[in-house]
This record gives structure tokens, sequence and C-alpha cells, in this order.
């Protein structure tokens, strides 16, 4: 082997370790790359204490996805699916203090030391699936949302789909406004 060959040879082996020595630290900070953002999925011990923060908060329920942001604003958020199925996120800062939550009428304390600030996009609809889903859970008196559609009917601009306890199926339509659909002559 020649003296050119080698050197490559051991070039890529450097570049190789390199690479793998990344990978190691990036998972033992509990950190993995999301792909197509630049935002990094939580793992181990810093996915726990996401976890513990935002159910400690909200109450039993399932973490379903939680990431390190890397744009402005609090560095952590945790997507959620309570157990009534309504999914929300909260946000957490450095220390793993709830900052904020996309359920509607949440006020927590960390919330008051906190500007105001506008919903983007996604929180938007986060926040109107939630209040929708809730609304129709009090409609039908309780039982699980198992489907969520957004609505192009005209006296409509959400159906919900909730599971009763027996198994029965309820479709609730509701407008823009959350307010709970009537057929003519029917009762609640």
């Amino acid at each position: 082997m020649s003296l050119i060959t080698a050197t490559r040879v051991q070039k890529r082996t450097w570049i190789v370790a390199a690479v793998v020595g990344a990978s190691a630290m990036l998972a033992t900070a509990g950190i993995a790359t999301v792909g197509g953002t630049d935002d990094t999925r939580l793992t181990g011990t810093v996915l726990a204490h996401a976890s513990d923060a935002a159910l400690a908060e909200l109450g039993p329920g399932t973490v379903t996805d939680a990431h390190r942001r890397t744009a402005p604003g609090p560095p952590y958020a945790v997507e959620t699916r309570l157990a009534n199925g309504v999914e929300v996120t909260v946000e957490l800062d450095a220390s793993f203090a709830v900052v904020w939550v996309s359920a509607p009428g949440w006020i927590g304390d960390a919330a008051a030391d906190l500007p105001p600030r506008a919903l983007d996009k996604a929180e938007h609809a986060s926040v109107e699936r939630t209040s929708a889903e809730q609304v129709a859970l009090a409609d039908v008196g309780g039982g699980t949302v198992t489907r969520f559609n957004r609505s192009n009917a005209l006296d409509h601009a959400f159906e919900v789909e909730v599971t009763l306890a027996n198994g029965t199926k309820k479709i609730v339509q509701l407008t823009q406004r959350n307010e709970v659909v009537r057929p003519t002559g029917a009762t609640g």
C-alpha cells in the first residue's frame, strides 16, 4: 500500500470515528435529530424530565412527542394525549418549568411572568381542536374522542366522534365557535 492510499484510509477512519463520536454524544445528552427540521427529539433522561413536568401539569396522559426547539422561545415542547383523547402541547423552560399549555383557559403561575404572544398556525389549530373535543365530550357526557374532522358543511365547522364506555359512537357537530349543532326539532 502506498503512502497516499494509507493517508486516505486513515483520513476516512478519523471521519467515521468523528461521526460515530458525535452521534454518541447526542444520544448521551438525550437529544436525537428530527428529520427535516432544526428541532431535536428528546430521549433518555431529558425526555423523562420533560415528560414528568408536562404530565405533572396536565394529569394522566401519554407523551406522543417531545423535542428541543432551536427557535426563540421556550426550549422544550412536549406533545401529549390526555386520557380523554384531547391533544395538548406543553412548553417548558430550560429547568423544565411549565411556561405555556395549549389547553383553552390555562393560566398557570408561570404564564403570569411571560409577555403575551400570538399563537402560530399549528398552535391555533391545536387549541381549536382541543376546544371542540372538550365541548363534544361535555355534550355527550364523557367517553373518548376517536375522530376529529374539519367540515366544509355550511352549518358546522367540526365533527367530533366520541366513543362512549358502552362502545356506542356519537358524532357531535360544532360551529366555528364550538356551539353544538342540533338537527331541527332535536333535543340534547
